[in-house]
C-alpha cells in the first residue's frame, strides 16, 4: 500500500509539474490617463494638455522629479470654451512635446565640484527626455559645456548605468560583457604602479585601449577611463576605485560604468504615426505652460530646446473612438450624450518575462520606469492608489508607486487547478490511511 500511495504522489507531483508552464508569454498591461470631461467645473476652457502627473505612461523618475512630455491639445474652434463631443482638432493642432532635462550622471554626482572633466569632456551631468514614455540621452551641443545646450534630434538609448553602490572586481584577463556587444578586458594589472591597462571590445573586436591610474592621490576624473566618438560624446567610461595585490593574482575595483547606445537622428518632416516632427523648438502657442514635475526646468518657453511634433491630419473628437497616435499610445472616448465629451490617453505596454522573472543577484540595476493609471473608473484622480510597473532598459531602473490598470497575460494553465485538486484529495486519503 506504501508502494501504491508512492507512485500516485510521485505521479500527481509530475503532473503538476508538466501542466504548469515552464516558459511563460509576455505580459501585457495598458495604462491609462486621467479623464478629460468637459461637464466638471474644474475641466479648463481653451487649450489642454496631459503631462506625467495626469498620464502616467510618460516618462517621470520621481527622483529627482524630472518630466518632459506632454501631449497638448490647440483649442482654435473656440478658446473661449472646453472642448465639445464632435469638435474637430484641426492638423498641426494636436502636439507631442518632449523637453530635454538636466540630470546629475552616476559618476558626476560622486565627486564634488560643478565639473567633471575627462579629455576635455564634462561627465557631470547629461541631458535626458522621454521619447513617448521610454527614456533616452540627449546629445548636448557641446560636451565641454553642458550649458551650451543640446539637440533634442539625436537621442541615444542608455545601455549600462551602474548604481553608485555597484563594484566590479576583475583580474587580469577577465572579460565584462557589457550590452550589445560591447566588452571591457583588463589586459594587466600593476599593483606597484597603480596602474591597469584595459581593453573595449565591440563585438570581439578591440575598438580602443588605454592604461589607466588607481593612484587613491589623484582626482577621481583622472582615475577615469573614457571612450567618446569622433565628435567626442562620451559612449562608454568608467572609473578606477581601487588597485589590490591578491593572494595569487592582482585585481582592480571599477565603479560608475556607462554605456550608450548608436545615436539615433530625428529629422524635421519625419512621420511618428498621427505625427510629423515639426521642430526643435517649443512653438509660441503653449509659451509659459508648466507641466509635471519638480525640477526646475518643467515650464515650457518659446524657443526652448524641445522635439516638437505636431498632427499631420484632422482628428475628430467623435463618441466611442479610438485614435492611434503612435508606438501604443492612443486617444479614446466614450459614448456619451449630447456634448459631454469624456476622454482618456492610453499606453499599450508589454513586459517581457525575462524581465520580470528574474535572480536579484545578478541584477545590477534598472531603469526607466511606466507608471500606471492615476485615475479611477469614474475618471477622478486617486493618488493614494499610485503603484508602478518596471518598463524594460538595460541600464539603471528607479521606481516609483502607481496603480496598474489592467495587467493580462497570456499564459494558461490549464489543468493546474484539477492537479492540486487530484493532489489534495490524495494527500488526504493517504493521511487518513497513514
Amino acid at each position: 500500500m506504501k508502494t501504491i500511495a508512492g507512485f500516485l504522489v510521485a505521479f500527481l507531483v509530475g503532473f503538476v509539474l508538466i501542466t504548469v508552464p515552464v516558459c511563460a508569454s509576455d505580459v501585457s498591461y495598458k495604462i491609462r490617463s486621467t479623464v478629460y470631461d468637459n461637464t466638471d467645473p474644474s475641466t479648463p476652457a481653451g487649450d489642454f494638455y496631459w503631462d506625467a502627473s495626469t498620464f502616467s505612461g510618460f516618462w517621470y523618475p520621481i527622483k529627482p522629479g524630472l518630466s518632459s512630455e506632454v501631449l497638448y491639445f490647440h483649442n482654435s474652434v473656440n478658446s473661449s470654451s472646453s472642448i465639445q463631443l464632435g469638435d474637430e482638432i484641426a492638423e498641426g493642432d494636436l502636439y507631442y512635446v518632449s523637453k530635454p532635462q538636466t540630470k546629475k550622471t552616476r559618476i558626476g554626482g560622486s565627486a564634488d565640484g560643478s565639473t567633471y572633466i575627462v579629455d576635455n569632456v564634462d561627465l557631470k551631468k547629461y541631458y535626458l527626455m522621454g521619447f513617448f514614455g521610454s527614456q533616452y540621452l540627449v546629445i548636448p551641443e557641446d560636451p565641454s559645456d553642458l550649458s551650451a545646450g543640446c539637440k533634442p534630434d539625436n537621442i541615444a538609448k542608455i545601455l549600462l548605468e551602474t548604481k553608485s553602490g555597484f563594484k566590479k572586481q576583475m583580474f587580469a584577463g577577465e572579460e565584462w560583457e557589457l550590452s550589445k556587444g560591447w566588452s571591457l578586458t583588463v589586459q594587466q594589472v600593476d599593483v606597484e604602479g597603480n596602474k591597469v591597462w584595459v581593453r573595449l571590445n565591440k563585438d570581439g573586436e578591440e575598438v580602443d585601449s588605454a592604461v589607466i591610474s588607481g593612484d587613491p592621490e589623484l582626482s577621481r576624473p583622472e582615475r577615469t577611463y573614457l571612450y567618446k566618438d569622433d565628435d567626442d560624446n562620451p559612449v562608454f567610461y568608467c572609473y578606477v576605485d581601487s588597485i589590490f595585490k591578491g593572494t595569487t593574482d592582482d585585481f582592480v575595483v571599477f565603479k560608475y560604468a556607462f554605456l550608450r547606445d548608436e545615436i539615433k537622428s530625428i529629422e524635421s518632416g519625419e512621420s511618428y504615426g498621427l505625427f510629423d516632427v515639426e521642430g526643435f523648438k517649443v512653438p509660441s502657442v503653449m509659451n509659459g505652460t508648466d507641466y509635471a514635475g519638480s525640477g526646475s526646468g518643467t515650464v515650457l518657453n518659446t524657443g526652448d530646446d524641445a522635439l516638437v511634433m505636431a498632427s499631420n491630419e484632422d482628428v475628430t473628437l467623435g463618441p466611442d473612438r479610438v485614435v492611434d497616435l503612435y508606438d501604443g499610445m492612443y486617444l479614446k472616448t466614450e459614448d456619451t450624450s449630447g456634448s459631454c465629451l469624456k476622454m482618456t490617453l492610453w499606453k499599450k505596454c508589454t513586459i517581457a518575462v525575462q524581465d520580470i522573472i528574474v535572480d536579484e543577484d545578478t541584477v545590477e540595476e534598472k531603469e526607466e520606469v511606466v507608471v500606471v493609471d492615476l485615475a479611477e473608473e469614474d475618471g477622478t484622480d486617486s493618488p493614494e492608489s499610485m503603484a508602478s510597473v518596471v518598463d524594460e532598459v538595460e541600464g539603471s531602473k528607479e521606481t516609483v508607486n502607481e496603480d496598474v490598470e489592467e495587467v493580462k497575460s497570456s499564459v494558461a494553465t490549464p489543468g493546474f487547478g484539477l492537479a492540486l485538486c487530484l493532489l489534495g484529495l490524495a494527500s488526504s486519503v493517504i493521511a487518513r490511511r497513514y
